[in-house]
């Protein structure tokens, strides 16, 4: 509830800032978050086949010289000179030393010389009456007792192997120098050509540094690390003196698979890392390559960082334009709510300007015609309050006028009786009746009967003072009498017939009223046969531009009463031709719709 509160009280600009940031804040580090996943992904998934590929031609450059070594011992087991020389029983001639020392050991020397991979070659001779040649050439028995060499020696089927790392064993260095080079031999088994059994065994050695020369640069420099095992676990390479002769399993890599491929992704000391196994094949070792994952996601961590720095720049940015758009936007939203206040504290003349054509311009379009129209409004009620006071101080007159006018008629109708005075006593009491029709109880509307008797009691007086020069017909449908009808519309009509028809003929004329239906619409007519009008002049009353105070404010003024009394439900016709007449009519909408708008007038009134 507190939370809700403080949102209620913060501005609409914050909050639209706030919004955005937050939607925006979260769509970042989503996006990032799996951007960064999926990279991260891709560059190990990347790295890992990399670095199979870079430890791959690493094995390759090893086995180059593995297969090196056991070429060279096959093609110097398999000299027919060195298989001759071993199998002839040596009688020290002087001829068979000097081949030895000039044919048969050169063999070697020139091998060594040519081939840096090999350290020392020697060969352990089985026949005994050949002397030993030191560094070179040397008695079969001198490893004879040897358990380094017995299961292999034991072994017929087996006729070549590679030892594991050991200090050298020549009693005399090449160049006059002992020394003690840990190294790897390959020992090879040699067959006289003159009997199957062992004549003798090459052995080859090639320092361990040589051997493994490829792992001193290696392409994954600076990545990780790369070692060599044996079968043991024993890591055997020296390019991290400290992890000489230490088990892999003490470095936290744990088991690794003998004899076969291994790429796989493992925490080695509480780190994840690509850990690949290539065995190198024939000598009995594997090549393990550690990468840590960091080192290849460094880059792409610092491209991460990179973007977000972007993005929070870029967010800075977008939150101020955001809240400059907003603010601009809400200004005008807060001028429009300063116009409604004025409007509320009773100010109704305020516009709001309009600048464009957008959702708040139509806002204040339609604000300014809301206050435009209750302006109006206002002044319409102000004027009828007016005429309703008005009507008020005419109604208090009226209420004084009849009764003296009544009496004054009573007492002229009693004293035309009393002097035996007919005509007088009925104009008197028509015009008694016709005063009391025309204030009809201080009420706004009447009946079409209420008209036609109100016209009748008119036309009774007229009679006498035009002496019988007109006739009256009346065409009367009695089912309009009922029908409701604006008070004192037909009198009027009747009288400019009789004014402005009738009179100026100077001859006898006939004046017709008549009432009916017309497509269910009740209507009355005036028709006369006097001079009629011109057609300029019925233009000029029919436009309402007719300024003679005669004939022409009488239409108009019926008019002006007929549309405060019907609205726009009414028809009002005026016809006349010059020298035949004239006839107007008057037609009133249908009952229900005449009810309907009384209604509404009446609400009108009430509020």
């Amino acid at each position: 509830m507190r939370l809700l509160r403080f949102a209620n009280g913060i501005s609409v600009t914050t909050k639209f800032v706030a919004i955005y940031v937050s939607i925006l804040t979260l769509s970042l580090v989503v996006t990032g978050f799996m951007l960064y996943v999926q990279a991260t992904r891709s560059t190990t998934q990347q790295a890992q086949t990399v670095m199979e590929q870079n430890l791959l031609q690493t094995k390759y450059s090893i086995e180059e010289k593995i297969q090196l070594v056991e070429n060279l011992a096959q093609m110097i087991a398999f000299d027919t000179r060195i298989q001759t020389f071993l199998g002839t029983v040596f009688m020290n001639e002087p001829f068979q030393l000097e081949d030895y020392r000039s044919t048969i050991f050169p063999i070697l020397e020139n091998i060594m010389r040519q081939n840096n991979a090999i350290h020392s070659a020697r060969i352990y001779m089985a026949n005994e009456t050949i002397p030993e040649l030191y560094d070179g050439f040397y008695h079969l028995s001198r490893i004879a007792g040897d358990d380094a060499y017995k299961p292999f020696m034991g072994d017929r089927k087996t006729q070549t192997a590679w030892s594991g790392l050991r200090e050298e064993q020549t009693m005399t260095a090449r160049f006059g120098v002992a020394g003690n080079d840990d190294v790897f031999a390959y020992d090879r088994k040699i067959f006289s050509s003159r009997y199957v059994n062992m004549a003798g065994l090459l052995e080859i050695e090639v320092k361990r540094d040589v051997l493994f020369e490829a792992l001193k640069e290696p392409v994954s420099e600076g990545f990780g690390r790369v070692l060599v095992l044996d079968e043991q676990g024993r890591i055997v390479s020296n390019y991290e003196p400290a992890l000489v002769k230490q088990n892999i399993a003490d470095l936290g890599i744990g088991m690794l698979p003998q004899g076969r491929e291994r790429s796989e992704i493992r925490k080695v000391g509480g780190e994840r890392a690509i850990v690949i196994s290539q065995p190198l094949d024939g000598i009995g070792l594997r090549l393990v390559g550690v990468y840590p994952i960091r080192h290849f996601n460094d880059k792409v961590t610092s491209s991460i960082k990179m973007m977000v720095l972007i993005l929070f720049i870029a967010l800075i940015v977008l939150s101020l334009l955001v809240y400059f758009v907003t603010t601009k936007l809400l200004s005008r939203m807060k001028l429009l709510l300063r116009a409604m206040k004025k409007v509320r504290e009773g100010s109704l003349d305020v516009s709001v300007p309009v600048a464009s054509n957008d959702e708040f311009s139509q806002m204040a379009i339609s604000f300014n015609h809301m206050t435009g129209r209750i302006h109006e409004l206002v002044e319409k009620v102000y004027k009828i309050e007016i005429m309703e006071k008005e009507a008020e101080l005419r109604a208090l007159e009226s209420q004084i006028n009849p009764h003296f006018l009544y009496n004054t008629l009573a007492t002229i109708s009693w004293a035309a009786r009393k002097a035996e005075a007919p005509e007088i006593m009925q104009i008197s009491n028509a015009l008694a009746k016709f005063y009391r029709l025309v204030l009809n109880k201080g009420s706004s509307d009447s009946t079409i009967g209420g008209e036609i008797e109100m016209v009748k009691a008119y036309l009774q007086i007229q009679k006498f003072r035009f002496e019988d020069r007109f006739d009256v017909v009346y065409e009367l449908d009695e089912r309009t009498f009922g029908c409701r009808a604006a008070k004192n519309i037909v009198q009027p009509l009747v009288e400019n017939a009789l004014a402005h028809g009738i009179e100026p003929k100077r001859d006898h004329g006939t004046l017709i009223i008549k009432t009916g239906f017309e497509a269910g619409r009740p209507f009355i007519q005036v028709i006369d046969d006097g001079v009629g009008m011109s057609a300029e002049r019925l233009a000029a009353i029919s436009g309402g531009t007719f300024e003679s105070s005669g004939s022409g404010y009488a239409i108009r003024n019926i008019r002006q009463r007929l549309a405060a009394y019907y609205g726009d439900g009414h028809r009002f016709e005026l016809y006349s031709r010059q020298g035949i007449g004239t006839v107007v009519t008057v037609r009133m909408p249908q009952e229900e719709e005449e009810q309907g708008d009384a209604n509404a007038a009446d609400a009108d009134r009430g509020r």
